[in-house]
């Protein structure tokens, strides 16, 4: 007796482990009903489980409910488990690896029963509790179960009656960002009219109560709201709760991406995801007979999306440009299985010799241009599979850029920068000014703003990224800035070689139109200008001046449209 008492405690205790295990395994499942005669059905429950994730066992047995019309039990099937067949890790395109990080279990549980004809017919249903925490599009996925659930019409509507059976089960994953296809279609005993449509799945038993065993257990007790005070005996009644769709999710669209559509004559699926993960799908299957509607067949499933890594995938790499060489060398970057070979073919046209089998090649191209490389990447044991990548090589001479600039007149300080450069055809340079006051600038033709007057070691740098040889640092201008907003000519200059006012010159802003001239006291023309940054030095026709007072006249404007700026007066020369 003591045994026996043992024994039924550890049973106990076993099912309380998978109940607070929240049993999350299942993945999906449908119910069939076929018409013997005689009032004998046969009743087929087919149930798939993740056992990659998942937890418990399939139900052994599983307990099937039948309702009449008015949702009252009148019969519990206890269908007994027959054995179980895994989904092999496939996919219908021999060029894509199949993910290994799942695993699909499904079981199909069959039985008769005998269901004389009754008004408002039958209904029929399997519950389970949980599905995979993981889910996306529905809300608190751990907390959901799942129901499984056939009509069978009563005699009012139809004699007899068999429910559509779906021909295939859908693939177990699918590739993201691919386009998915998918036959849905149906077998009808009856030669019924079959429409197909999406809807959404419905809830099941809860986390507390997973399923329906004798002897019944206490609730497991779990942090989900849809607890439970006592565990159900017998299959719970309809009506079913669907489930709740995750916002952005609904019916229309369980998968995101191009949303999942079927067509309603043929059932042909089809959908392209753009989002990772796992995903609850609804599909039924609606019969007619006459225009009369009859029955349908509801199949809840998950579904995976993957990353779908080809069995080869083509990737060269070469330098975008080469400057003043015309020797190029090669990377491979391909993947896939092993055994990869490759073709490469360096768009030489002056020559057929111009291809080769290794993986990492080089190759001497006869002179400047451009030229368009292949690579094939391939397996011998898959032809259809190859995969081919392009690339351009564009080649040139040396590599050579230079700048310009200009003040621009009556502006504070603002200098407009030019730079060019000879580059490869197809190619584009990047710039990297250096204006010598700590700015910089990477556009080709920069203007900037110096904050002080002075003199600044302007640097660019000019490239073609990616490239062998491409490359340009220009020797470093000097620039000079004159920050004076007024017009200003100095009384006195000393032209003594010191360096320290050596040059009687204006300053100020530049002008667009300038004229400077400096007059002994004789009115002798000694010097004249009409470059804004060039000034006198103190010298005339080669010798120079002796010390005194000259004279000197000035006539400057912005622009022909401006104001005239006019200014003379004298200035004493210093030895």
């Amino acid at each position: 007796m003591r045994k026996q008492i043992l024994s039924f405690f550890l049973f106990v205790c076993c099912l309380l482990s998978i109940f607070e295990a929240k049993a999350t395994h299942i993945v999906g499942g449908e119910l069939n009903y076929k018409y013997l005669g005689s009032n004998n059905y046969e009743i087929r429950l087919t149930v798939y489980r993740d056992c990659y994730v998942g937890i418990p066992p399939f139900d052994d047995p599983a307990f099937v409910g039948i309702f009449n019309s008015n949702n009252q039990l009148l019969k519990t099937l206890k269908m007994s488990f027959r054995g179980l067949d895994t989904l092999p890790p496939t996919i219908n395109d021999p060029c894509t690896i199949p993910p290994l990080d799942f695993c699909y279990e499904v079981t199909t549980y069959i039985d008769t029963v005998n269901l004389p004809p009754l008004t408002g017919g039958y209904q029929i249903s399997y519950q389970r509790c949980c599905r995979n925490v993981n889910i996306l599009n529905i809300v608190n996925p751990s907390c959901v179960g799942a129901t499984y659930y056939a009509s069978i019409p009563g005699p009012e509507t139809v004699a007899v009656n068999s429910n559509p059976v779906i021909k295939f089960w859908p693939p177990p994953f699918i590739c993201v960002n691919k386009p998915w296809v998918f036959d849905n279609s149906a077998i009808d005993y009856d030669g019924d009219s079959l429409v197909y449509e999406l809807f959404t799945p419905y809830d099941g038993l809860t986390p507390d109560c997973p399923i329906v065993t004798l002897p019944v257990p206490s609730p497991a007790g779990t942090s989900c709201p849809n607890t439970v005070a006592s565990c159900p005996p017998v299959p719970v009644n309809p009506p079913f709760t669907p489930i709740v769709w995750k916002s952005p999710y609904s019916t229309s669209d369980m998968l995101g991406g191009v949303p999942m559509q079927i067509n309603p004559s043929t059932g042909l699926v089809t959908a392209t995801p753009n989002l990772l993960g796992y995903f609850v799908i609804g599909i039924k299957v609606k019969e007619y007979r006459h225009g009369v509607f009859l029955s349908e067949t509801k199949r809840d499933f998950q579904l995976i999306v993957k990353p779908c890594p080809q069995v080869v995938v083509a990737a060269a790499q070469a330098p975008q440009a080469i400057c003043g060489t015309t020797s190029v060398s090669f990377s491979n970057n391909s993947t896939g299985s092993s055994g990869l070979g490759f073709n490469w073919n360096f768009g030489d046209p002056t020559t057929t010799a111009d291809t080769s089998h290794a993986v990492t090649p080089s190759y001497t191209y006869p002179g400047t241009g451009s030229y368009s490389v292949s690579l094939v990447a391939y397996i011998s044991t898959k032809p259809l599979c190859n995969d081919t990548v392009n690339t351009v090589v564009s080649i040139s001479n040396a590599f050579k850029g230079a700048f310009t600039y200009t003040a621009i007149p009556c502006t504070e300080n603002l200098v407009k920068f030019s730079a060019s450069v000879e580059n490869p055809p197809g190619t584009t340079p990047v710039w990297s000014w250096n204006f010598g006051d700590g700015d910089t600038s990477s556009v080709q033709n920069p203007g900037h703003y110096y904050a002080s007057g002075g003199s600044f070691q302007v640097t660019l740098v000019t490239q073609i990224p990616n490239s062998i040889n491409c490359i340009d640092t220009l020797s470093a201008q000097t620039i000079h800035v004159v920050t004076n907003p007024e017009l200003y000519i100095p009384n006195t200059f000393t032209p003594n070689g010191d360096g320290h006012n050596d040059i009687f010159k204006v300053r100020g802003p530049l002008f667009s139109v300038f004229y400077f001239a400096v007059y002994n006291r004789w009115g002798e023309l000694l010097f004249e200008t009409n470059d804004p940054t060039q000034g006198w030095d103190g010298n005339f026709k080669g010798k120079p001046s002796d010390p005194g007072v000259f004279g000197y006249y000035v006539k400057a404007k912005c622009n022909e449209q401006s104001e005239e700026v006019f200014k003379k007066g004298n200035v004493t020369l210093i030895r």
